[in-house]
């Protein structure tokens, strides 16, 4: 797949009134009153980890939006009062998201109610696992492909408090049969892929030599172009180097690396599915779901519109996407089977 920026033509034009994007306008809105106003030129953020996913949708739907990622922080914040850098103010009513909705501030302005906002709805796509990824020979070279839990919290963030003292910086205290200098790698502070890692393994700060990858950025090492989403360029970088380890989402994957066994456990689809199973023993550790996240409270603008109905009405097709890019369905009985209508409403929030 194209691993670019894609902007294409809209399948449907129209002509909208709309309301700037910022505060004062948006504090004005009365819910489902104002057309959604995208960014100028149809910008659409939200989870790096599902970027690839969404330029495959908005082609295929022809919806016209220019798929940005940046972090499910970014599109949570476009759906709410703002990412505080990409949008200033509500600016989208869908968000792929590779967490759920986080407590914060809403739409009107009114803290939400626990995770929720009103009228946000946590529409679950597909299963993934946050795999530490390595190269393919430091793979082999672990006991049983493995590694523990507790180990990958001490690489990264040692007693989850990013001390030094208790960060791990060689291979050796990972059981790795050859010494070697471990290269860190990390998506930034708004991924939901970075929420997930830290939550899953009790860490509030990082080790100060895991080294922060960015969306498309030129700041990223040289092995990255940049154009490459954070994932696409983790996944470079631990297929390349022998010491590296990163953790990225399942499309992170490719030749010469690998994704290591957590506490003895593969991220098998098997494995990952048991996270919405009644029984969840034997569960990957470090499964999660995906969303495409929705505010209910505003119109849609014809792009977003576009997209939505597209993945709604094909769900097949877009399972396809997410499992041609390494994800994992719900279920083999019926297309994003995740629960709710077609997963929508199968999460923390239900649009209510």
């Amino acid at each position: 797949m194209n691993k670019m920026k894609w902007v294409m033509s809209a399948a449907v034009v129209v002509s909208m009134s709309v309301v700037g994007c910022g505060g004062a306008a948006m504090e004005a809105e009365q819910f489902g009153s104002v057309a959604q106003n995208l960014g100028p030129n149809n910008e659409f953020y939200g989870s790096d980890t599902l970027k690839e996913v969404l330029v495959a949708t908005n082609i295929q739907s022809q919806a016209g939006l220019t798929i940005e990622g940046k972090g499910s922080s970014v599109g949570e914040g476009c759906l709410r009062n703002g990412s505080g850098t990409f949008c200033i103010g509500r600016q989208q009513t869908l968000a792929p998201m590779s967490r759920d909705f986080k407590a914060g501030t809403c739409a009107g302005g009114a803290a939400s109610n626990g995770a929720c906002c009103p009228g946000e709805s946590s529409n679950v796509v597909a299963l993934d696992a946050v795999n530490a990824f390595v190269s393919t020979s430091t793979y082999n070279a672990l006991p049983g492909n493995s590694i523990t839990s507790a180990n990958l919290k001490k690489a990264f963030c040692g007693d989850g408090s990013g001390s030094a003292a208790t960060c791990v910086s060689n291979w050796s205290a990972l059981g790795r049969s050859t010494a070697g200098t471990i290269v860190k790698y990390r998506r930034d502070d708004l991924s939901g892929t970075t929420d997930t890692f830290k939550s899953l393994l009790g860490c509030s700060n990082f080790c100060a030599d895991v080294v922060v990858i960015n969306d498309e950025s030129a700041s990223n090492p040289s092995a990255c172009s940049i154009s490459d989403s954070a994932t696409t360029c983790i996944g470079k970088l631990t297929a390349a180097n022998s010491n590296a380890i990163g953790y990225a989402g399942d499309s992170a994957k490719r030749a010469g690396n690998a994704a290591l066994k957590v506490d003895g456990i593969a991220p098998t689809q098997a494995n990952v599915r048991k996270l919405i199973a009644s029984n969840t023993t034997g569960v990957y550790p470090l499964s999660r779901k995906l969303f495409l996240n929705e505010n209910k409270n505003f119109p849609k603008a014809a792009q977003e519109q576009a997209l939505y109905d597209w993945v709604y009405s094909n769900p097949q097709a877009f399972e396809d996407f997410l499992t041609e890019q390494g994800f994992i369905s719900c279920s083999d009985i019926s297309p994003l089977g995740c629960g709710g209508d077609l997963g929508r409403g199968a999460g923390v929030c239900k649009g209510l």
